[in-house]
Protein backbone atom coordinates (compact mmCIF):
# COMPACT_ATOMS: atom_id res chain seq x y z
CA UNK A 1 0.00 0.00 0.00
CA UNK A 2 1.34 3.29 -0.76
CA UNK A 3 1.15 6.23 1.53
CA UNK A 4 -1.78 7.69 -0.69
CA UNK A 5 -4.10 5.22 1.06
CA UNK A 6 -7.10 6.75 2.92
CA UNK A 7 -6.35 7.09 6.12
CA UNK A 8 -8.64 5.04 8.04
CA UNK A 9 -7.31 1.97 6.13
CA UNK A 10 -3.24 2.79 6.36
CA UNK A 11 -4.28 2.95 9.98
CA UNK A 12 -5.96 -0.31 10.69
CA UNK A 13 -2.77 -1.81 8.72
CA UNK A 14 0.07 0.41 10.43
CA UNK A 15 1.52 -2.93 11.64
CA UNK A 16 1.80 -4.62 9.11
CA UNK A 17 3.59 -1.75 7.17
CA UNK A 18 6.30 -1.07 9.62
CA UNK A 19 9.15 -1.81 7.65
CA UNK A 20 13.04 -2.62 8.79
CA UNK A 21 14.69 0.83 10.00
CA UNK A 22 17.88 1.26 7.42
CA UNK A 23 21.48 0.46 8.99
CA UNK A 24 23.48 1.77 6.86
CA UNK A 25 21.75 5.31 5.02
CA UNK A 26 20.00 6.93 7.17
CA UNK A 27 17.53 6.78 4.20
CA UNK A 28 16.63 10.23 4.41
CA UNK A 29 17.84 11.66 0.98
CA UNK A 30 19.11 14.94 0.02
CA UNK A 31 17.86 17.15 3.11
CA UNK A 32 19.54 20.65 1.76
CA UNK A 33 20.84 21.01 5.26
CA UNK A 34 23.54 23.46 5.12
CA UNK A 35 24.79 22.94 8.75
CA UNK A 36 22.95 19.83 10.69
CA UNK A 37 23.71 19.12 14.16
CA UNK A 38 23.78 16.68 17.12
CA UNK A 39 20.78 16.95 19.51
CA UNK A 40 22.87 16.95 22.11
CA UNK A 41 23.87 20.48 23.63
CA UNK A 42 28.10 19.35 23.92
CA UNK A 43 28.11 18.19 19.89
CA UNK A 44 27.37 20.95 17.27
CA UNK A 45 29.34 18.76 14.64
CA UNK A 46 27.12 17.65 11.53
CA UNK A 47 25.93 13.59 10.53
CA UNK A 48 28.65 12.25 7.94
CA UNK A 49 27.82 10.67 5.01
CA UNK A 50 28.66 7.35 7.02
CA UNK A 51 27.10 7.59 10.10
CA UNK A 52 23.77 9.32 9.01
CA UNK A 53 21.94 11.71 11.35
CA UNK A 54 22.67 11.42 15.41
CA UNK A 55 20.37 10.49 17.95
CA UNK A 56 18.11 13.04 19.54
CA UNK A 57 17.70 14.07 23.15
CA UNK A 58 14.88 12.45 24.54
CA UNK A 59 13.91 13.82 27.98
CA UNK A 60 11.04 11.73 28.68
CA UNK A 61 9.00 8.43 27.78
CA UNK A 62 5.85 8.89 28.77
CA UNK A 63 3.18 5.69 28.84
CA UNK A 64 -0.28 6.62 27.05
CA UNK A 65 -3.09 4.26 25.59
CA UNK A 66 -2.91 2.18 22.55
CA UNK A 67 -2.10 3.44 19.32
CA UNK A 68 -1.50 7.13 20.03
CA UNK A 69 -1.90 9.17 17.09
CA UNK A 70 -3.06 12.68 17.73
CA UNK A 71 -1.44 15.04 20.37
CA UNK A 72 -1.79 19.24 21.01
CA UNK A 73 -0.86 21.77 23.95
CA UNK A 74 -3.44 23.46 25.95
CA UNK A 75 -4.98 24.09 29.03
CA UNK A 76 -1.05 23.19 31.16
CA UNK A 77 -1.75 20.14 30.05
CA UNK A 78 -0.38 18.04 26.61
CA UNK A 79 -3.30 15.51 25.19
CA UNK A 80 -2.52 12.11 23.52
CA UNK A 81 -5.01 10.48 21.17
CA UNK A 82 -5.27 6.95 21.61
CA UNK A 83 -6.94 5.54 18.86
CA UNK A 84 -7.32 2.53 20.02
CA UNK A 85 -7.84 0.45 17.26
CA UNK A 86 -8.51 -3.01 18.40
CA UNK A 87 -10.82 -1.59 20.81
CA UNK A 88 -14.36 -0.53 20.34
CA UNK A 89 -13.80 2.99 21.35
CA UNK A 90 -10.21 4.98 22.11
CA UNK A 91 -9.22 7.41 24.66
CA UNK A 92 -7.25 10.65 25.49
CA UNK A 93 -4.35 10.58 27.44
CA UNK A 94 -4.10 14.25 29.70
CA UNK A 95 0.06 14.57 29.98
CA UNK A 96 1.26 17.06 32.61
CA UNK A 97 4.38 18.56 31.22
CA UNK A 98 5.92 19.39 34.86
CA UNK A 99 5.72 15.83 36.15
CA UNK A 100 5.66 14.31 32.74
CA UNK A 101 3.24 11.99 34.57
CA UNK A 102 -0.64 10.92 32.42
CA UNK A 103 -3.14 12.63 35.12
CA UNK A 104 -6.21 11.32 33.36
CA UNK A 105 -7.45 8.96 30.91
CA UNK A 106 -11.01 9.86 29.08
CA UNK A 107 -12.90 7.83 26.95
CA UNK A 108 -14.32 9.20 23.76
CA UNK A 109 -15.22 7.65 20.34
CA UNK A 110 -14.42 4.91 18.19
CA UNK A 111 -11.22 5.70 16.14
CA UNK A 112 -10.29 8.58 17.38
CA UNK A 113 -7.50 10.92 15.33
CA UNK A 114 -6.79 14.45 16.30
CA UNK A 115 -7.53 17.03 19.04
CA UNK A 116 -8.03 20.54 19.37
CA UNK A 117 -7.94 23.13 22.53
CA UNK A 118 -10.18 26.03 22.56
CA UNK A 119 -13.38 28.26 23.35
CA UNK A 120 -13.58 26.20 26.87
CA UNK A 121 -13.20 22.65 26.00
CA UNK A 122 -10.92 20.08 24.50
CA UNK A 123 -12.56 18.56 21.03
CA UNK A 124 -11.36 14.90 20.01
CA UNK A 125 -12.16 13.85 15.86
CA UNK A 126 -13.74 10.65 16.00
CA UNK A 127 -13.50 8.74 12.50
CA UNK A 128 -14.97 5.97 12.98
CA UNK A 129 -18.50 6.88 13.90
CA UNK A 130 -18.01 10.19 12.45
CA UNK A 131 -18.50 12.37 16.22
CA UNK A 132 -16.40 15.12 17.56
CA UNK A 133 -16.24 14.54 21.66
CA UNK A 134 -16.33 17.33 23.81
CA UNK A 135 -13.75 17.54 26.99
CA UNK A 136 -14.66 19.78 29.86
CA UNK A 137 -10.66 20.33 31.13
CA UNK A 138 -12.13 20.96 34.37
CA UNK A 139 -13.68 17.52 35.15
CA UNK A 140 -11.71 15.42 32.53
CA UNK A 141 -15.18 14.08 31.11
CA UNK A 142 -16.58 13.38 27.71
CA UNK A 143 -19.56 15.37 28.20
CA UNK A 144 -20.99 15.80 24.86
CA UNK A 145 -20.95 13.77 21.42
CA UNK A 146 -21.38 16.09 18.69
CA UNK A 147 -22.33 13.88 14.79
CA UNK A 148 -20.60 15.85 12.13
CA UNK A 149 -19.33 14.84 8.46
CA UNK A 150 -18.15 11.47 7.23
CA UNK A 151 -14.65 10.59 8.56
CA UNK A 152 -13.88 13.57 10.64
CA UNK A 153 -10.21 13.74 11.79
CA UNK A 154 -8.51 17.62 11.54
CA UNK A 155 -9.71 20.24 14.05
CA UNK A 156 -9.06 23.82 14.96
CA UNK A 157 -10.79 26.20 16.84
CA UNK A 158 -10.90 29.75 15.03
CA UNK A 159 -13.55 32.78 15.20
CA UNK A 160 -15.66 31.26 17.60
CA UNK A 161 -15.75 28.10 16.02
CA UNK A 162 -15.01 24.16 15.89
CA UNK A 163 -13.69 23.48 12.50
CA UNK A 164 -13.37 19.51 12.15
CA UNK A 165 -12.18 18.51 8.47
CA UNK A 166 -14.25 15.19 7.01
CA UNK A 167 -12.06 13.06 4.53
CA UNK A 168 -15.20 11.52 3.24
CA UNK A 169 -17.09 14.34 2.20
CA UNK A 170 -14.51 16.45 1.09
CA UNK A 171 -15.65 19.24 3.37
CA UNK A 172 -14.45 21.21 6.07
CA UNK A 173 -17.54 21.71 8.75
CA UNK A 174 -17.61 24.66 11.38
CA UNK A 175 -19.63 24.46 14.81
CA UNK A 176 -20.81 26.19 17.78
CA UNK A 177 -19.30 25.47 20.98
CA UNK A 178 -21.91 26.60 22.66
CA UNK A 179 -24.71 24.97 21.41
CA UNK A 180 -23.07 22.48 18.94
CA UNK A 181 -24.76 23.17 16.05
CA UNK A 182 -23.54 22.50 12.53
CA UNK A 183 -22.98 25.85 10.41
CA UNK A 184 -21.42 26.31 7.29
CA UNK A 185 -19.97 22.91 5.37
CA UNK A 186 -17.43 24.28 2.96
CA UNK A 187 -16.44 21.74 -0.06
CA UNK A 188 -12.62 21.61 -0.23
CA UNK A 189 -10.52 18.94 -2.29
CA UNK A 190 -10.15 14.92 -2.28
CA UNK A 191 -9.35 13.49 0.57
CA UNK A 192 -9.12 16.81 2.84
CA UNK A 193 -6.41 16.20 6.17
CA UNK A 194 -5.34 18.83 8.76
CA UNK A 195 -6.98 22.46 8.92
CA UNK A 196 -5.48 25.06 10.76
CA UNK A 197 -5.68 28.97 11.63
CA UNK A 198 -3.50 31.38 10.43
CA UNK A 199 -3.45 35.19 8.81
CA UNK A 200 -7.06 35.26 10.08
CA UNK A 201 -7.91 32.41 7.64
CA UNK A 202 -8.89 28.66 8.32
CA UNK A 203 -6.78 26.30 5.71
CA UNK A 204 -7.20 23.29 5.37
CA UNK A 205 -5.19 20.67 2.76
CA UNK A 206 -6.60 17.72 0.85
CA UNK A 207 -4.03 15.27 0.75
CA UNK A 208 -5.38 13.14 -2.76
CA UNK A 209 -5.49 16.67 -4.67
CA UNK A 210 -2.58 17.70 -3.83
CA UNK A 211 -4.03 21.60 -2.63
CA UNK A 212 -4.16 23.93 0.50
CA UNK A 213 -7.67 25.90 0.54
CA UNK A 214 -7.80 29.06 2.18
CA UNK A 215 -11.48 29.99 3.46
CA UNK A 216 -12.33 33.53 5.03
CA UNK A 217 -14.09 32.89 8.22
CA UNK A 218 -16.47 36.36 7.84
CA UNK A 219 -18.15 34.95 5.07
CA UNK A 220 -17.29 30.71 5.02
CA UNK A 221 -16.33 31.18 1.01
CA UNK A 222 -13.19 29.58 0.00
CA UNK A 223 -10.95 32.33 -1.25
CA UNK A 224 -8.00 30.21 -2.87
CA UNK A 225 -6.92 27.05 -3.86
CA UNK A 226 -3.26 26.53 -4.11
CA UNK A 227 -1.73 23.84 -5.61
CA UNK A 228 1.08 22.05 -3.72
CA UNK A 229 3.43 19.21 -4.14
CA UNK A 230 1.77 16.14 -3.40
CA UNK A 231 0.11 14.97 -0.37
CA UNK A 232 0.09 17.51 1.55
CA UNK A 233 -0.79 17.05 5.33
CA UNK A 234 0.00 19.51 8.59
CA UNK A 235 0.29 23.39 8.16
CA UNK A 236 1.82 25.33 10.67
CA UNK A 237 3.08 29.61 10.53
CA UNK A 238 6.60 30.25 10.69
CA UNK A 239 8.08 33.49 9.47
CA UNK A 240 5.67 35.61 8.21
CA UNK A 241 4.46 32.13 5.85
CA UNK A 242 1.98 29.32 5.84
CA UNK A 243 4.29 25.82 5.66
CA UNK A 244 2.92 22.43 4.55
CA UNK A 245 4.47 19.28 4.64
CA UNK A 246 3.69 16.74 1.44
CA UNK A 247 4.89 13.25 2.56
CA UNK A 248 4.68 11.56 -0.54
CA UNK A 249 7.16 13.92 -2.09
CA UNK A 250 9.07 14.56 0.63
CA UNK A 251 9.33 18.53 0.65
CA UNK A 252 7.97 21.04 3.01
CA UNK A 253 6.40 24.30 1.52
CA UNK A 254 5.91 27.57 2.36
CA UNK A 255 2.88 29.63 1.12
CA UNK A 256 2.86 33.70 0.99
CA UNK A 257 -0.63 34.70 2.72
CA UNK A 258 -0.25 37.95 0.80
CA UNK A 259 -0.02 36.41 -2.61
CA UNK A 260 -1.75 33.25 -2.10
CA UNK A 261 1.94 31.12 -3.80
CA UNK A 262 4.28 29.06 -2.81
CA UNK A 263 7.34 30.60 -2.44
CA UNK A 264 9.81 28.09 -1.46
CA UNK A 265 10.09 24.28 -1.45
CA UNK A 266 12.85 22.69 1.05
CA UNK A 267 14.04 18.89 1.04
CA UNK A 268 13.38 16.99 3.63
CA UNK A 269 14.22 13.38 5.50
CA UNK A 270 11.92 10.69 3.83
CA UNK A 271 8.64 11.28 4.01
CA UNK A 272 7.99 14.54 5.85
CA UNK A 273 4.56 14.95 7.96
CA UNK A 274 4.54 16.91 11.84
CA UNK A 275 4.97 20.58 11.74
CA UNK A 276 6.17 22.34 15.05
CA UNK A 277 7.70 26.19 15.21
CA UNK A 278 9.48 26.74 18.54
CA UNK A 279 9.65 30.57 17.82
CA UNK A 280 12.89 29.78 15.44
CA UNK A 281 13.17 27.03 13.90
CA UNK A 282 10.32 25.00 12.25
CA UNK A 283 10.75 22.08 12.97
CA UNK A 284 9.61 18.20 10.90
CA UNK A 285 8.53 15.09 11.89
CA UNK A 286 9.13 12.36 9.52
CA UNK A 287 6.83 9.15 8.85
CA UNK A 288 10.30 7.48 8.69
CA UNK A 289 12.11 6.44 12.34
CA UNK A 290 10.88 9.22 13.44
CA UNK A 291 13.54 12.23 12.32
CA UNK A 292 13.45 15.51 12.83
CA UNK A 293 14.77 18.08 10.44
CA UNK A 294 15.13 21.71 11.59
CA UNK A 295 14.06 24.48 8.92
CA UNK A 296 15.49 28.14 9.52
CA UNK A 297 11.99 29.79 7.95
CA UNK A 298 14.53 33.01 7.34
CA UNK A 299 16.93 31.58 5.27
CA UNK A 300 14.57 28.84 3.94
CA UNK A 301 17.10 25.89 4.70
CA UNK A 302 17.69 22.82 6.62
CA UNK A 303 19.78 23.56 9.55
CA UNK A 304 19.40 20.66 11.89
CA UNK A 305 18.80 16.88 11.36
CA UNK A 306 18.56 13.83 13.75
CA UNK A 307 17.05 10.46 14.34
CA UNK A 308 14.64 10.43 17.53
CA UNK A 309 13.58 6.87 16.98
CA UNK A 310 14.26 3.72 14.56
CA UNK A 311 10.37 2.25 13.53
CA UNK A 312 11.08 2.30 10.02
CA UNK A 313 8.15 3.35 7.79
CA UNK A 314 4.68 3.12 9.64
CA UNK A 315 1.38 4.76 7.68
CA UNK A 316 -0.06 6.57 9.85
CA UNK A 317 0.61 10.55 10.67
CA UNK A 318 3.10 11.37 12.91
CA UNK A 319 2.05 14.88 14.34
CA UNK A 320 4.02 16.36 17.16
CA UNK A 321 3.59 19.79 19.44
CA UNK A 322 6.11 22.10 20.92
CA UNK A 323 5.93 22.90 24.28
CA UNK A 324 7.28 23.72 27.69
CA UNK A 325 10.82 24.14 25.74
CA UNK A 326 10.39 20.85 24.28
CA UNK A 327 8.83 18.53 21.05
CA UNK A 328 6.58 16.10 21.73
CA UNK A 329 5.56 13.01 19.43
CA UNK A 330 3.46 10.09 19.42
CA UNK A 331 4.90 6.73 19.20
CA UNK A 332 1.65 4.88 17.42
CA UNK A 333 3.34 1.29 17.50
CA UNK A 334 4.79 1.30 21.25
CA UNK A 335 1.76 3.50 23.38
CA UNK A 336 4.81 6.06 24.40
CA UNK A 337 4.97 9.56 24.11
CA UNK A 338 8.53 10.62 23.40
CA UNK A 339 9.56 14.53 25.35
CA UNK A 340 12.34 15.40 23.12
CA UNK A 341 15.00 18.28 23.61
CA UNK A 342 15.10 20.54 20.14
CA UNK A 343 18.33 20.09 18.68
CA UNK A 344 20.98 22.17 18.04
CA UNK A 345 20.89 24.18 14.87
CA UNK A 346 23.58 26.07 13.07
Amino acid sequence: MGRGAPRLVALALAGALILPACTGDDGGGDTGATGATGATETSTDGPSASTGPQAAEVESTVEVGADPIGVTAGEGSIWVVNAEIDARRGTLSRVDPASNAVDATIDVGAVPLEVAVGEGGVWVSNSGDDTVSRIDPSTDEAVETIDVCAAPEGLAVADGSVWVVCEDDGVVARFDPRSSAIGSQVKVGLQPRFVTAAFDSVWVSSYFDGTVTRIDPKTDEAVATITTDQGPQIMAEAGGLLWVSCTDTDTVQAIDPASNEVVATIDTPVAPDGLAFDGTTLWVATEFGPELAGIDPQAQEVVAHVTVAEHGLINANQVMVFQDGSLWLPILDEGTVLRVRPPGTS
